[in-house]
């Protein structure tokens, strides 16, 4: 099966595409290498057989496209399904894509400092109620949405909730998917925070 991926040096297209080369995938990445972040993920998968980077997949056909955020409306794709991955609200969706909503997501290469998790203007720390209560770690995300990105789902809107949220009535099951922790959130930052550390220049 081949992926073809949109944005897939930002943090969460790049677990994607490690997780889809580890298993067995052929993965086409589109993204351009603007950033010495950018260039050095690059070496972690560029020497991988299974992967093609291109700054534009219109020449380009997969079976399943990932887009990471919005989608860049100059760039086009044959693909059999598309997936997008809404990560701090989408401008649009696209026609014919199946959202999945993410959590507040956690995890190497995310744009953080040592007290929390920076999205957009604002930090989000790492003690904060918010933090320990709805964030989800990007492993466990990425783990827990590859079956959907397989299968044909009965929603095109699907949400990726932390089971450490109370859910009310309201939220319907069958357009969810729950995540429970499977290592301890402290156990997970005190190694996020040690890779920060290591890679700062390149955070």
């Amino acid at each position: 099966m081949t992926f073809l991926i949109q944005n897939c040096f930002h943090w969460i297209g790049f677990h994607f595409v490690n997780f889809l080369l580890q298993e067995g995938m052929v993965v086409k990445g589109v993204d351009k290498i603007n950033s010495e972040k950018k260039e050095n993920l690059y070496m972690f998968v560029g020497r991988n057989s299974s992967f093609q980077l291109t700054d534009s997949p219109s020449n380009h056909k997969a079976d399943i496209a990932i887009i990471i955020g919005n989608h860049d409306p100059a760039l086009s794709f044959s693909v059999d399904k598309i997936i997008q991955i809404d990560i701090n609200g989408l401008n649009k969706k696209l026609e014919n894509a199946m959202i999945i909503k993410a959590p507040l997501l956690f995890g190497e290469w995310m744009d953080m400092t040592e007290e929390g998790l920076i999205i957009g203007k604002k930090i989000t720390r790492f003690d904060s109620e918010q933090f320990q209560s709805e964030s989800v770690y990007i492993e466990d995300f990425v783990k827990a949405t590859y079956p959907v990105l397989k299968t044909l789902p009965n929603s095109s809107n699907i949400s990726v909730i932390s089971k450490k949220i109370f859910l009310n009535e309201s939220v319907k099951l069958e357009n969810s998917i729950y995540i429970r922790d499977n290592i301890p959130i402290e156990q997970n930052m005190k190694k996020i925070i040690a890779h920060y550390r290591r890679f700062k220049d390149f955070y």
